[in-house]
């Protein structure tokens, strides 16, 4: 017999004893004794129900333990289909509530927790059930032991013992459980879960809006959060608490907060205490998958379902503008540019936020170079005018010849309602009160072409290789921050038949500036000394000037 029957038995025995004992004889010595054994007897069994329990039981993968360990404030688990980050999660949860978490990261006692699903149908169905119902994992008695443990079926002898498998009990135990309010009882729907340790659970909707005021020791996301002001809500909710944050999604539910929040996490990567950490759990990883199993899962999906179910790929991608780009082909140690370096600035105008790109261009002795278009510089102005454009422009070119300056064509011709001139006259004359000028356009710009979809066929020119060379675009590592985050998020809309040709206009401010450098062309010219009042081609843009100011505007600034 195991040691579990022999408590079984020593508690049914503890029971017959208690029932045989006469009132009479409670005060004598041999019924205190029988009593006595009977309770510890009875203690051993509870002991051993406890043994029993799921988080007792429960072995983390080993591509699963670096989360659990993890002490970061936020952390994301991702994970192929069926690669198990939700049960991971849920039992990181469930450590965490009962005071049982292994690495002593949360408050063992009169904590609160926030759980956040899609709908009241998902905390329900997914949720509640793997925290609160039996068979989160199957259990199996030890030959060797004689104990419960988790089953292993890619452990030799375990896969033909599935017959002798029972479901595990809850992760959170129903001792520990002290009342349960519900959304809605008929569908299993929780609101608050309180427990005998004073913590609380209390379960929302992403559809609804979040609370206000309530400080919290844990949060958890899982998969589609809709409404997108949860997380800078829950996030102020854990700073009185220094609580921790987790969010658990596969890739073809994650959107593009997640998405923004993982990108966050790989610039993260190799701080030391990093504030954002992202796990992934690959369904390769999860042993309790034959070989067969996941043959024939693989076997009915196409390729880009792959990528996303299987790979993580987040299907927010595939609306990227530009997903050529990568920082691991395109990005560069920045380094001093010769001054026989030819350089480009090109202005995207607005008064909410100013974009200007910088690129150079290496003479053509610099053979291993010659080919490419250094992106070294940005400037990302908000609430922008004049003043501000024309003092910081100065601080970034002192001491530069540029070739030219290029502008939105659009943008640089809307008429401002105060004076009646156009942006570009605006900025134009800002750049000669600071002395600012190009060899090309003087003070002024050449016009950029707001051919949008040319513009971006052109810029994924200078992204892609070539038959024989690398991309020719190149950004300097950590100086375009802005260009890197906007170059990441900048993607196609969608309508109810899929993607469109059209653009988001959002995060797409260096994005249109990219766009007109690629459809100008630059190439090298050697550096000379500026001639600004006298250059022909700024004569010319001038004359094309005149000749619109003549005829009037084509729309009128609301602004």
């Amino acid at each position: 017999m195991s040691l579990i029957d022999d408590l079984l038995a020593a508690k049914n025995l503890a029971t017959r004893l208690e029932s045989s004992i006469p009132a009479s004889l409670a005060t004598e010595n041999i019924a205190q004794d029988q009593r006595q054994e009977a309770l510890i007897r009875g203690a051993a069994v509870r002991l051993a129900q406890r043994q029993m329990e799921s988080l007792n039981l429960y072995e983390a993968l080993p591509s699963i333990e670096p989360f659990h360990a993890c002490r970061a404030p936020d952390r994301i688990l991702r994970g192929s289909n069926r690669g198990g980050k939700t049960l991971s999660t849920a039992v990181e949860v469930a450590r965490a509530v009962t005071g049982q978490d292994p690495y002593k990261k949360y408050p063992t006692t009169d904590g609160r927790c926030f759980i956040v699903g899609k709908d009241g149908k998902h905390n329900a169905e997914v949720l509640f059930r793997k925290l609160c119902r039996p068979n989160a994992f199957r259990i199996i008695i030890d030959k060797e032991t004689g104990k419960w443990r988790s089953w292993k079926p890619w452990v030799p002898g375990d896969k033909e013992r599935e017959l002798e498998t029972k479901p595990a009990k809850p992760l959170i135990p129903r001792r520990m459980i002290k009342a349960i309010s519900w959304e809605s009882l008929k569908e299993q729907n929780p609101s608050v879960i309180t427990l005998t340790n004073g913590w609380e659970l209390r379960f929302f909707s992403s559809l609804g809006a979040p609370p206000q005021g309530s400080d919290i020791d844990l949060a958890w996301f899982d998969e589609e959060v809709v409404n997108t002001e949860w997380y800078p809500e829950i996030s102020a909710r854990l700073i009185d608490r220094n609580g921790k944050f987790i969010w658990s999604a596969t890739a073809q539910r994650g959107g593009p907060q997640l998405y923004d929040l993982y990108l966050q996490a790989e610039e993260c990567r190799n701080q030391e205490n990093p504030r954002l950490v992202d796990f992934f759990a690959h369904i390769d990883h999860n042993h309790y998958f034959t070989d067969e199993m996941r043959d024939l899962f693989f076997s009915k999906l196409t390729d880009e379902q792959r990528r996303i179910r299987i790979d993580g790929e987040f299907a927010f991608t595939g609306d990227k503008v530009y997903p050529e780009y990568s920082p691991r082909n395109h990005n560069v140690e920045p380094f001093a540019i010769d001054s026989d370096w030819a350089r480009y600035m090109v202005v995207d105008p607005g008064r909410q936020v100013c974009a200007i790109l910088f690129a150079a261009i290496p003479p053509p002795h610099e053979e291993e170079m010659a080919h490419n278009i250094f992106l070294y510089d940005e400037l990302y102005l908000r609430n922008c005018d004049e003043e501000i454009f024309g003092t910081r422009v100065r601080e970034k070119t002192q001491g530069q010849a540029f070739q030219s300056f290029i502008i939105d064509y659009r943008g640089s011709r809307v008429r401002l309602l105060d004076s009646g001139v156009t942006v570009e006259q605006r900025y134009a004359e800002a750049l000669k009160k600071y002395g600012v000028s190009s060899i090309a356009t003087g003070h002024g710009f050449t016009w950029a072409s707001d051919d949008v979809q040319s513009g971006i066929m052109a810029a994924r020119a200078l992204l892609l290789p070539t038959k024989d060379k690398p991309p020719r675009l190149k950004v300097f590592d950590g100086r375009l921050p802005n260009f890197e985050y906007e170059i990441q998020r900048y993607r196609y809309k969608r309508d109810r038949l899929g993607l469109t040709e059209d653009v988001v206009k959002r995060n797409n401010h260096l994005m249109d500036t990219l766009r007109y450098l690629a459809m100008y062309e630059p190439t090298y010219i050697k550096p000379k000394p500026p001639l600004a009042k006298y250059n022909p081609a700024a004569i010319v843009q001038a004359k094309k000037r005149r000749k619109l100011e003549e005829k009037g505007p084509d729309f009128v600034s609301l602004s």
